[in-house]
Parts: structure tokens; sequence; C-alpha cells
């Protein structure tokens, strides 16, 4: 089925009413006029008849005369007074005195005594259409009787109704014509102006119901569409609001069950690598725990060895255990930092302060670089010294027999640049990025003691991704240095 648009059928019904309108009226118009022009026309000759009858009450020949002449010029109308001896006693047309008794049709003959047939009882008057084929016309004449006993007659021309039907008829068509096409033209707009809003309600809708609630209908009126307007105004963005809502529960849904996944991969991979790390400590453990059980150590001094050795790599373990928790942690976001203003120099003394020991026991005296006493940077305080101290432990543990360690401070842009330097071995191009990968280590063949347990950078890398600093290493001309920056607190700007 062929489906229209509410602007089109709008358009339709309206040209459709005013068309039949017009054709109801030039259907009257034929079907009605004439026996209306009739009827008007013989109340027309009643009224001027009743008048003739109060102005003969009070008769005086002057008067009378003159009142009779103002009816005739006024209404337009022929006016003769006869006795029934057809003496004309008034008359406003000699023609129609002398020849009214003359109709059209022989057989119709009017005379007195046809006039006083039709006048007897309580009939005083009577009209008859008569044709005057003199003059070619057509005249309503009325026939009545005075109180005096005198016969009045009186006539009025009849235009052609057939003639001003079909005039009116055309004159109804032209105009009816002009009225349609005017009419359609104002039925589209007025069906615009209806259909407008409409179209516009329906295009929010249909937004509303892909869920796109960023339109909405301006209300410009009070009526039934305004209040539409604001309905769905009111449901788009109630809509919106919990749709929202359901996006934010289940935004936290995700977050729940990405955490939950989280935790269980990071306790998955804490096992692992916990296991891995410690199946070398728990092997020699358990071998010089044996040994001690089966008597291999005899004497005092090797039993002390077996001790030594066993407590350290318990020590080992432990320090490992809580590295790796550190690290699983840092990773997965479960450590919030605490940031604070800090002066780095200070922080830097202390931290070579505490390793004072280990470099004495490689006779090794550091240098410390710095343009100020003091520089205050942005971080946590306790894990910006577990980065300096992982990048010292590596320089202690890779630095060469010339034994040259040095910290620098440098300033560029807002930014503390804080370097590292050993002298030593360099590391190879393809090393460079390895080396902050966890249990990464370098060269595998160190003994235990030098190689560590390979988390160190590790701890940095996680610290620094979550302070949103850059961190790296180069090698240098005689050795490698490692590096990160912090934020200069702001009071420190130059």
């Amino acid at each position: 089925m062929k489906k229209f648009s509410i602007n089109l059928r709008l358009f339709f019904w309206f040209s459709f009413l005013i068309s039949l309108v017009i054709l109801t009226i030039l259907a009257l118009n034929t079907a009605v006029l004439e026996n209306y022009y009739l009827n008007f026309k013989e109340e027309s000759l009643a009224k001027t008849y009743n008048s003739i009858k109060k102005i003969y009450k009070s008769y005086d020949e002057s008067s009378t005369l003159l009142e009779l002449e103002k009816i005739e010029t006024n209404q337009n109308m022929d006016i003769v007074i006869k006795d029934y001896e057809k003496l004309t006693i008034y008359s406003t047309n000699n023609d129609f005195s002398n020849n009214m008794f003359i109709v059209q049709n022989y057989s119709n003959f009017i005379n007195t005594d046809y006039i006083q047939n039709r006048l007897s009882g309580d009939i005083t008057y009577f009209t008859e259409v008569i044709r005057d084929d003199r003059i070619h016309s057509d005249f309503v004449t009325l026939f009545g009787e005075l109180e005096n006993d005198d016969l009045v007659f009186i006539r009025t021309p009849i235009e052609s109704i057939k003639e001003s039907v079909s005039v009116t008829n055309r004159f109804l068509t032209l105009i009816g014509l002009l009225a349609i096409c005017v009419s359609s033209l104002l039925a589209f707009f007025i069906s615009q102006s209806f259909t407008k809003p409409i179209k516009e309600l329906n295009n929010i809708a249909k937004n509303i119901s892909e869920l796109d609630f960023s339109k909405s209908y301006k209300v410009t009126t009070e009526d039934e569409i305004g209040m539409l307007g604001k309905s769905i105004n009111t449901l788009s963005k109630s809509l919106e609001n919990k749709i929202q809502e359901l996006s934010d529960i289940n935004l936290e849904l995700e977050k729940d069950i990405e955490e939950k996944s989280k935790l269980a991969e990071m306790r998955s991979q804490f096992v692992s690598d916990v296991s891995h790390e410690l199946k070398t400590p728990i092997a020699l453990i358990q071998g010089y725990a044996e040994g001690l059980v089966d008597g291999i150590a005899s004497s005092e001094e090797d039993i002390k060895y077996y001790c030594e050795v066993i407590l350290d790599e318990a020590n080992k373990m432990s320090a490992l255990t809580r590295d790796l928790l550190d690290l699983s942690n840092l990773e997965y976001g479960k450590n919030n930092l605490n940031i604070e203003s800090f002066n780095i120099i200070e922080l830097i003394s202390n931290t070579l302060k505490k390793n004072e020991i280990r470099f004495n026991e490689k006779n090794i005296s550091p240098i410390f670089e710095h343009e100020t006493e003091s520089l205050y940077v942005l971080g946590d305080v306790f894990r910006i010294e577990q980065v300096l101290t992982n990048y010292i432990n590596n320089a202690l543990k890779n630095v060469d027999e010339k034994n040259e360690i040095t910290i620098k401070i440098e300033q560029k842009n807002n930014l503390a640049h804080i370097f590292v330097y050993n002298s030593g071995k360099q590391i190879s191009k393809d090393q460079l990025l390895k080396i902050w990968n966890k249990f990464y280590k370098i060269d595998a063949s160190r003994n235990r003691e030098l190689s560590g347990s390979g988390i160190g950078l590790s701890l940095v890398k996680a610290i620094m991704d979550q302070h949103k600093n850059n961190y790296g290493v180069e090698n240098k001309e005689n050795g490698v240095e490692f590096w990160f920056e912090l934020n200069i607190t702001p009071s420190n700007k130059t």
C-alpha cells in the first residue's frame, strides 16, 4: 500500500474541501436562485401593496399622489389604480394602464370578473408572472383590492433569471478557481507549518533510537506539538542519564573484573618467578644441609662455612622474595606513590653515605657533581632512593679496575637529570633494551655473588613508569651511564 506524507494529505484535503464548497455553491445557485428571485419580487410587491393600502386609509389627493410617485421611483415599479369600470384613477405608466389586460396567450385573458373571483373572501391580492409581448419582457404583477373597492395593479420587471444564473455561475467559477489556487498555496504553507515540527520530532526520535542524544526540540509553542516536544526532550535526557549510569556501572564492573584478572595473573606470575629464582638457593641450602647431616663437614671451620653459606642463601631468598613482591605491586599499580617535594641532592648524599662501606671494600671514592647545594624535585622519596640504590648496586657490580663511579645532576627544561656512571665494559646494542626485563642478566657466567637477581633494573623501570618520567642507559667512551629524570618543584624554576 502506497504511503503519502502528512504534508501531502493535508494539502489534498484542504484543496478537496474548498473545491467541494465551490461546487456546492454553483449547484445551489443553479437550482435555487430563480425561485428565490421570484419570491423576493413577490414579497416586494406585497410590501408595496400594503404601503398603498395604508396611504389610502387617510386619503389626501396631493399627499397620496406624492407618496405613490416616491414608491414608483424608489422601487422601480409601475402602479395603476382603477375602479371597477376600468377608469384609471392613478397611473405611473400609460402603456401599462392602457394595455394591462392584454397578455401573451389569448386564452389567458385578465378581466374584472377574473380578478373579482380571485379576490373573493379573505384574499385581498394575488400575483402572477405576465409577459408583455410589446416590449418582450416578463413582469411579476400584483392584482389587489383597496378598502374603497378600487383595484390596484403593481408590476416590476423580471430580468432574465437564466442569464443571471449563467453569469453568476461563470463569475463563481472564476472566483472558485482563483480561490482554489490561493487556498491550495495557503494549504501548502499551512501543512508545511504543521508537518515541519512533526518531521523534526520524528528525526529526534530516530536519533534517540540510535542512542544519539545530541539533538533536542526547541519548544516555541504551548500547543500539543510543543507539549510533545517537551516530552521527547524529557525522555531523551532521562534515557541519556540512565544509559550513562549503566555505562558507568558497566565500566566499574569491567574494572573490577580486570583488577581481579590482574591479581590472578600477578599471583600466577609471582609464583612462577619465585619458583624459578628459588631453585638455585634451595638446591644450595639442601646440598650444604645434607653435607652437615652426613658429616661431610668434620672440622669446626667447615661446619661454620657450611652454616654461613646456608644463612647467606636464606637471606638472598628473603631479599629476592621481597623484591619480587614489590615489583609485582608496582607493575600492577597496587602501590600508590606518595608524591612530594624533596631535596634530591640531600637524598643522593645520604644514599652514598649508606653505601660507604661497600665503596670502601672496593677502594672506590665516588664523585658527586652538583651545581647547587639544594634542588627540590617532585617524587616518591622512598621509591627514588630505590632507583638510586639499584643504579649504585649496578655500578658497583660492573665497575672495572679503574674504580670510577660518578653521580652527576644537570638541570634542563625544568627537569633534573640524574646520571650514575661507572667505568667498565660497555653493553652491546642488542642488550640495551633487554636489561630492563625481569631476571635478565648480561653475563650469566658470573658468580652468584656478583651477578645479582636481575630484578633491580626491572624495579627502576616500574618506579619511573609510575612517576611518568624518563630513564635509560648509554654507553660512554670508557664505561656505562644510567640516568633518570624528575620534575623540578615550581619554586626551583629559574
